[in-house]
């Protein structure tokens, strides 16, 4: 299933799922991951998706493309990196999981990006929701990910200092599932 944004797209809270909902307005409905907690006030406020939102789809989609998933995949992908974008609460860096490499400066918001687990000779991809100047939001753009004292699971956020980050090379692997309903 491939997805493209249109002018009867609109954002809206679901308060029996504590999420933030896209009607896709072709009868498709689309859940994000994050709850109320992680959310901004905002974020629950019907609004229409705007052209900006369409603008911003499509720079995650381009770089989503890169990756080894499947149309519902990267779908889940875009629209929750969207949504971190938008609607996600700032977060503190958590980085002391990561090995420091000082290879990318500025990263750039859709970039993927990879990352070294410190002392576990482990890759991880993710997508950067919201580039910072030190610091960038992140999104995992693969199935599951163990740190030393949590499990962080596909589309999950983590902040994350822009000198842990490696340029992305692709990996071969794919992921498990999608969540458009």
């Amino acid at each position: 299933m491939k997805i493209k944004p249109d002018d009867h797209w609109r954002w809206y809270f679901d308060h029996d799922h504590d999420r933030l909902m896209l009607d896709l307005a072709n009868g498709m409905i689309f859940r994000s991951c994050f709850p109320a907690k992680m959310l901004t006030v905002c974020a629950r406020t019907e609004m229409p998706f705007s052209i900006e939102d369409a603008g911003e789809f499509y720079i995650f989609d381009e770089q989503a493309k890169r990756l080894n998933l499947s149309n519902e995949e990267r779908a889940e992908l875009v629209l929750n990196s969207l949504v971190a974008f938008r609607f996600l609460k700032p977060q503190m860096p958590k980085s002391w999981y990561f090995s420091s490499f000082h290879e990318i400066e500025m990263p750039s918001q859709g970039q993927l990006i990879q990352v070294d687990l410190e002392n576990t000779n482990s890759i991880a991809t993710f997508i950067i929701a919201e580039a910072g100047a030190s610091a960038s939001l992140c999104l995992l753009a693969e199935a599951q990910l163990e740190l030393p004292d949590r499990k962080l699971r596909f589309c999950d956020p983590i902040k994350i200092m822009n000198d842990r980050m490696l340029r992305y090379k692709r990996k071969t692997s794919g992921l498990l599932y999608g969540n458009v309903i």
